[in-house]
């Protein structure tokens, strides 16, 4: 290994123990750090810049603009007000419907942060009407979110799949999702049999919503805006699917019919992009395609050969992911970071598939942790007297899901072969 591959390497580790510590971006680290590994490397600026994610730029973006126009119209609010009305006091089914709901969204390309910050506050509204639904139903609301962000419209899965183009490897994506949503379903099960069955002990766990907030003045909400937006969802998601168009062209085309028809205000709806997760992934993924320009991927890939490729390996990597999804806020991050890894360890074996999604999968369940947006939404929607316990079972509860899902879903690709 050369002198600018140890130090892009050394330089990495740096970055993510100071974006840990002092809670700093990423990917401003990551660019930062370029300066040194250029010099040592001798190679030109230019050979980095080829390395930025410009199609994942163009991708959350316009899917943020297209389901902002969604969120803006009304017809978000609508629909889900609609949704829970219809189950109304069957409260088995409540955590279910947000289940479905944040996990379509997810699925059709939604980024996973904007899903959850939006239906979060609109689940404990509705809690207020169905007492002791509260925390199930959040909790229902974000696993399934995220855990559909592995989907291939959806940034996550982008960055997924990118990380395995790069290293030549192709797997499923449809496949992948069909297995976090499933391990999401599997664990929301476990979780709301849990408190059935510790209510009927006698034990109540539940917390109560924050009581409701004085409501805003607003607009009445153009009928005709709600259904275009609608129709623009829908038309998005069969260019795409059926068409095979460019996911974040097609959102970012839509999303600006919208705005010249309607002309909706524009700062607001450019405020609902993801800035700094853009800025994370695009400076992360960038700095990560300046060190396997000058071939410390390569060289990473190597010793990890010599380590070999076995069941310790899957289970250091599974188990890594999830630990450092419990410590940095963002998933999107971590995963860019690991997957290339993963992928050059396990890129041309025949468990490639169950590897990522031993990787992947336990790293999307770790969003109700109090350090991620999810999990701090949940207890800023939580009554006061109820954020301090709620922190401890929220931390709790990431950590055992830490401790198990990574281990069982390594366990596949480890009786594999």
């Amino acid at each position: 290994m050369t002198l600018a591959q140890s130090v892009s390497i050394g330089l990495l580790v740096a970055v993510l123990v100071l974006a840990i510590w002092r809670r700093l971006n990423i990917g401003v680290l990551a660019l930062a750090a370029a300066l040194p590994v250029l010099a040592l490397s001798g190679l030109p600026a230019k050979t980095m810049y080829t390395a930025f994610p410009g199609d994942i730029f163009v991708l959350i973006a316009g899917v943020s603009l297209l389901f902002a126009h969604l969120e803006r119209s009304g017809a978000l609010a609508w629909f889900v007000e609609r949704v829970y009305r219809r189950i109304g006091d069957r409260r088995a089914l409540l955590p279910w419907a947000g289940f479905v709901i944040g996990g379509a969204l997810s699925t059709a390309g939604a980024f996973s942060t904007a899903v959850i910050a939006f239906l979060v506050p609109m689940v404990a509204h509705v809690s207020l009407r169905y007492r002791g639904t509260f925390l199930m139903s959040e909790l229902a609301v974000i696993i399934a979110a995220n855990c559909a962000g592995l989907s291939p419209l959806n940034p996550t899965g982008a960055v997924i799949r990118a990380a395995a183009t790069k290293v030549g490897v192709t797997f499923p994506g449809w496949g992948l999702w069909a297995v976090s949503i499933g391990v999401a379903a599997a664990v929301v099960a476990v979780l709301q049999s849990l408190e059935a069955l510790a209510r009927r002990r006698g034990v109540n766990y539940e917390v109560a919503p924050a009581p409701a907030a004085e409501p805003e003045e607003e607009s009445r909400p153009k009928v005709a805006y709600m259904a275009c937006s609608a129709v623009a969802l829908v038309a998005f998601l069969l260019l795409v699917v059926v068409a095979k168009t460019d996911v974040g062209v097609t959102a970012m085309c839509m999303a600006i019919l919208q705005q010249i028809a309607f002309r909706p205000n524009e700062r607001a709806l450019l405020a609902r992009i993801p800035w700094n997760s853009i800025l994370l992934l695009c400076g992360l993924l960038t700095y990560l395609g300046l060190i396997q320009a000058i071939g410390t991927m390569d060289s990473i890939a190597q010793i990890l050969r010599h380590l070999g490729t076995g069941a310790l390996l899957i289970l250091v990597i599974a188990y890594l992911t999830a630990l450092l999804c419990n410590i940095e806020s963002s998933t999107l991050g971590v995963l860019g970071l690991v997957t290339p890894i993963a992928f050059g360890a396990f890129g041309h074996t025949d468990v490639l598939f169950w590897v990522t999604a031993a990787v992947c999968v336990p790293a999307a369940l770790m969003v109700m942790n109090p350090i991620h947006v999810a999990g701090t939404l949940i207890i800023g929607n939580s009554a006061v007297e109820n954020q301090d316990a709620l922190f401890r079972r929220l931390l709790a509860l990431a950590g055992s899901l830490a401790l198990v899902v990574p281990g069982l879903l390594a366990l596949i690709p480890i009786a594999s072969g």
